[in-house]
């Protein structure tokens, strides 16, 4: 049995499978008029991750940290095509193309955030900082949250296929992985530092998150 090291710290797994609760929770209530309440108390939640996932992104442990990202569109363009072509180079933490999906799907998230508490469907719900912006504003907003919501579909799909991928290609345990947080460790490679998370730095990241969470559920939508 290969040795295990650990790659995703405690913080980012809850992350990552509260927001794809979260996510699920959204797309079928966003459906319902009568969910429409809790769809937006979903959104004060995804909100307070965002801005955690933010702030852990730079105080995080190494793999969670921004930094680590491989962001360098060399990088990304010859990874990608490497993969065409069915060429992997492994990786402890996000690939070059993994990490581009990453930063999309938070600028996404964020984006849909913002365009849903400033719309209203013109009957029964807006959102809450509708009143503040002027009826082309808000409909503009609508429009982006639209179209944003099935780019967030897309690209969650596109998300899932990789995954099955990596998994059937490269044997690349990426789910179990975000499950307990350890990958297989390579002969090949260095074995990163070990790193435990600062209570202090979850501290710094959790208390603005929480702040703005508790703040828009006293908001009249």
């Amino acid at each position: 049995m290969a040795s295990m090291i650990k790659i995703w710290d405690l913080p980012t797994r809850l992350f990552h499978w509260t927001l794809v609760a979260l996510f699920a929770f959204l797309i079928i209530s966003g459906k319902s008029d009568d969910m429409m309440q809790w769809h937006f108390y979903a959104g004060y939640l995804v909100s307070g991750l965002i801005l955690f996932r933010i702030i852990w992104g730079v105080l995080g442990t190494r793999y969670a940290r921004f930094s680590s990202f491989k962001l360098n569109p060399t990088a990304v363009i010859t990874y990608t095509k490497n993969l065409l072509k069915k060429q992997h180079t492994s990786y402890y933490g996000h690939t070059p193309a993994g990490s581009v999906m990453v930063v999309i799907l938070l600028g996404s998230l964020a984006l849909q955030l913002i365009t849903g508490m400033l719309s209203t469907d013109d009957i029964l719900w807006s959102g809450p900082f509708y009143s503040a912006v002027s009826e082309n504003t808000a409909a503009v907003a609508g429009k982006i949250h639209e179209t944003v919501q099935n780019l967030l579909l897309i690209l969650v799909i596109l998300h899932i296929l990789a995954i099955i991928f990596y998994k059937v290609k490269f044997k690349e345990p990426l789910v179990s992985a975000m499950i307990h947080g350890e990958k297989p460790l390579k002969d090949s490679a260095k074995e990163p530092a070990r790193e435990g998370v600062c209570f202090f730095n979850l501290c710094i990241a959790a208390l603005p998150a929480i702040v703005l969470t508790c703040w828009l559920f006293t908001l009249p939508i």
